[in-house]
């Protein structure tokens, strides 16, 4: 399988996010389930169709299209493709992270 490049994977994790209230009740509404304990790829899927949903086929094709192009200051030229274990490893560290902060958070209160 190849993966898209990770600037794709960051800028729909960051929509995501900045959007969360909306998008969580939306797949749990949906579906009944934590969008985080779904694999990384599934997710990406996920927040991608949810994202693009109702769009018109020009506005998907403007979308895919910024999703896809590299950032300005990408060095493309002799990059390692990452494996797909390697990216899961990655995006679990972050979550479990993200985690980790958010009870440190609450305990603050």
């Amino acid at each position: 399988m190849v993966r898209p490049p990770y600037w794709v994977g960051q800028r729909l994790l960051t929509l995501a996010v900045k959007r969360w209230p909306e998008f969580h009740g939306t797949l749990l509404m949906r579906t009944g389930r934590e969008p985080l304990d779904l694999p990384l790829p599934s997710l990406l899927d996920v927040i991608y169709a949810w994202w693009v949903e109702g769009g018109t086929e020009k506005d998907v094709a403007k979308f895919q299209q910024q999703l896809e192009s590299p950032p300005v200051d990408a060095e493309l030229d002799g990059r390692e493709e990452w494996s797909d274990e390697a990216t899961d490893e990655s995006f679990a560290r972050a979550l479990s992270d993200r985690r980790v902060r958010r009870v440190e958070h609450r305990h603050q209160w």
